[in-house]
């Protein structure tokens, strides 16, 4: 208690008086006055060097305010205290904890939660703040660990979020140079959630590395069919896998399929146009982009694309009409250092 005492020494105040701070405190927090939340604390824990609640309220301020090293000698030296009771020690620890990861001493932060779980092994936030930490260490199998005891402990599953751990090992993995453990980690994904779209694109990656160009097809292609806004990802790995095999129209033929069972996907149409553009065939290029820009004036992609094709066929009128019209778009949209303009 030495710490505390040279630091917040003072003389007692009566209840009335320390509540009122603290409704100081809080008023100046919600008014982001910290400076003042943070003398009104003071008082406070001046005032009663016995309470607990006060000084973790000021350790977080602390933290709020950037100043790391404050709030972790506070925390530390409330867990040297023997007068705290389980919750308020797990408290302490766990805060102490994020103290050190917003200080980015992830292994101390690590320590920390690991230590509330031992205590508390039902503590949710522990539990999700650590998948977070392994995560980002390259950990992902503790990851991993920690998320599947979360999913037991909620008594959900958490498939998506173990498959997205999954590919996040494949990918580290994959720069290492271990590419068939990373084809197997995507491969685990895929089994914990079918729907990852992530796990597909990265499958395909992998397999047409290996030369498998069919079974890259196979994976790339189930990418739009799951998730439309997701198509841009593999439209153009997909259009050179089927020149590779020698089957360029069979990628028109899946593109126009999508479009028939979804004439609104803006990434497939545009797919089309630049597939039609690539042939030589302009002007039906060219109609399939002013099917989305009748849609959306504003669509910006795809104006610039209308320009760039009109513009490498000479057409450069009509090519400076889009780029008019999008420069209109960006001003509408207060891009280009005025106010948005009304509609």
């Amino acid at each position: 208690m030495g710490w505390f005492a040279r630091a917040f020494g003072g003389g007692a105040r009566g209840p009335r008086d320390l509540d009122s701070e603290m409704c100081s405190a809080l008023l100046s927090v919600l008014d982001q006055d910290l400076e003042r939340a943070e003398e009104a604390l003071v008082r406070v824990v001046r005032s009663d060097a016995g309470g607990i609640e006060s000084y973790l309220a000021l350790a977080r301020l602390y933290r709020m305010q950037g100043e790391i090293g404050r709030a972790i000698r506070v925390h530390q030296n409330l867990l040297l205290r023997e007068d705290l009771h389980k919750g308020q020690r797990l408290k302490a620890l766990a805060d102490l904890g994020e103290d050190f990861r917003q200080g980015g001493f992830t292994e101390r932060a690590i320590a920390c939660y690991e230590g509330v779980i031992l205590d508390d092994k039902r503590d949710l936030k522990s539990h999700r703040v650590l998948i977070q930490l392994y995560a980002q260490s390259g950990r992902y199998s503790r990851a991993i660990e920690y998320s599947r005891r979360l999913a037991r402990l909620e008594g959900s599953g958490r498939g998506d979020e173990e498959a997205r751990l999954y590919v996040e090992m494949a990918k580290a993995q994959y720069a290492e140079g271990h590419h068939d453990e990373a084809r197997r980690s995507t491969k685990k994904a895929l089994r914990r959630s079918k729907r990852c779209v992530a796990a597909r694109v990265l499958l395909g990656d992998l397999e047409a590395e290996r030369g498998r160009t069919k079974a890259a097809l196979g994976a790339w292609s189930d990418v739009p069919r799951l998730d439309r806004a997701s198509g841009p990802l593999v439209y153009a790995k997909l259009e050179a896998a089927y020149a590779a095999l020698g089957r360029i129209r069979d990628f028109e033929a899946f593109v126009r399929g999508l479009l028939a069972q979804q004439p609104e996907d803006v990434g497939a149409r545009r797919a089309l146009a630049a597939l039609l553009s690539a042939r030589g065939e302009i002007d039906a290029s060219v109609s399939e982009l002013h099917r989305l820009v009748a849609v959306d004036s504003d669509d910006l992609e795809t104006r610039a694309a209308l320009g760039r094709i009109l513009l490498s066929e000479g057409r450069v009128e009509d090519a400076a009409r889009e780029y008019g019209l999008m420069i209109d778009a960006l001003s509408r949209r207060g891009l280009l250092g005025g106010e948005e303009k009304p509609e």
